[in-house]
């Protein structure tokens, strides 16, 4: 399962032109890895699987997996060309950190059991006496 789909990746992460001639398979594999990053993190506050999960993370994993895809690109940020990737990359790291330390509190649903503490009601009703 991941937190992004390739619609996603294309939405929050890169246009779809940047991808061009990249197979589906390694857009999957990289959205992917960058879900099991963003799980590495994650687990330290929510049971996994991840049941669901708001456009925070989603953004998070899309911004990862963009970075690294096109670091097989050959992108290379420090020939100075554009930057915006890796610091989009970097911004969502420090947000899944964010999160893991609890100062962030994304609207995730965990695979904790919702656990209900019993209820009862009590009737009354006269007591008759013989």
């Amino acid at each position: 399962m991941t937190y992004a789909t390739r619609d996603d990746l294309f939405r929050l992460g890169l246009p779809e032109g940047a991808l061009r001639g990249v197979p589906p398979v390694t857009i999957e594999d990289a959205l992917e890895a960058a879900s099991r990053l963003a799980d590495s993190y994650l687990r330290a506050r929510y049971a996994l699987p991840l049941s669901s999960w708001d456009e925070a993370l989603t953004r998070a994993v899309a911004a990862i997996a963009a970075y690294d895809l096109m670091a097989v690109r050959g992108y290379d940020p420090a020939r100075g060309a554009d930057e915006v990737l890796r610091l989009r990359y970097e911004d969502a790291i420090r947000w899944l950190e964010r999160v893991a330390a609890g100062v962030l509190s994304p609207e995730v649903q965990d695979s904790t059991p919702d656990v209900r503490e019993g209820t009862f009601s009590a009737v009354t009703s006269p007591r008759r006496w013989p």
